[in-house]
């Protein structure tokens, strides 16, 4: 198995300053193996992982089909997850010195949308069957997302302001990721009764990531997202996503309150 190297990291880093993460992407050295689970599922995946993959496909067939019924989500949608044997190997692929517990739906590369995490075998949070299921719901909700309002390809940026906005679309995924593991509503409800100052929108149409705050960031889209989901329902939001193909939807208006 080849090594990745300090300097290989910083040559990978390095892209960030002039090319987007969908732009970027490129499969760690230490990923020589793949497997097509079922028709919309493939893994890509070390050697060392082949014990868990029974796991990996118990947990995103229980997060793809809870997120296309959500959204009555018809159309066929093929996956390719990239398992990263370690934390090194997923900073490699996102080009971002991220954590083991990172998950990322950067884009699509020969028609199969691609997301990344680390294997449970090294990072024993994603091993919880359960929260995995929830994050990689979360995943499969950003690219169902941009499949229905054929938004901005470039992740984590919106060319047009009346693209989707980002604290809606990550507001989404979380509501969703929180269904399918209510663990994680529940600690999003405690942290939230202790937040103080926020963000307006007009700050969070981009990427969030980006805030002084992330994390005050992402919960605000994801109680702000609850509420209009409370309010307006989930049939009239889906409508405006479809509705943003055409680009006759302005999201200030629609979503005013």
């Amino acid at each position: 198995m080849n090594s990745i190297d300090q300097n290989m990291l910083n040559r990978r880093f390095e892209l960030r300053g002039n090319r987007f993460i969908s732009e970027r992407l490129e499969k760690s050295p230490r990923i020589n193996m793949h497997f097509a689970m079922t028709d919309h599922l493939r893994i890509r995946f070390a050697a060392q992982d082949v014990p868990i993959l029974a796991l990996i496909h118990e947990a995103f067939n229980r997060a793809y089909e809870y997120v296309q019924n959500w959204f009555g989500h018809g159309s066929d949608m093929v996956f390719d997850l990239w398992m990263a044997p370690e934390m090194v190997d997923l900073q490699y692929m996102t080009c971002l010195p991220c954590a083991e517990t990172f998950f990322c739906a950067p884009g699509m590369q020969s028609n199969m949308h691609v997301i990344l995490f680390v294997s449970p075998q090294s990072c024993r949070q994603n091993a919880d069957k359960d929260r995995l299921s929830g994050l990689l719901a979360h995943e499969i909700t950003h690219h169902v997302v941009r499949d229905i309002s054929q938004s901005s390809v470039f992740t984590m940026k919106r060319k047009e302001k009346r693209d989707v906005p980002m604290w809606l679309e990550e507001g989404l995924c979380q509501f969703i990721e929180s269904e399918v593991y209510p663990a994680a509503r529940q600690r999003r409800t405690e942290k939230i009764t202790r937040m103080s100052n926020g963000y307006d929108r007009e700050t969070l149409w981009n990427d969030l990531s980006a805030c002084d705050d992330p994390e005050t960031a992402y919960l605000q889209a994801y109680e702000e997202t609850r509420a209009i989901l409370e309010s307006t329902g989930k049939t009239e939001l889906i409508r405006l996503l479809y509705l943003n193909r055409m680009h006759e939807v302005d999201w200030r208006r629609a979503l005013q309150g």
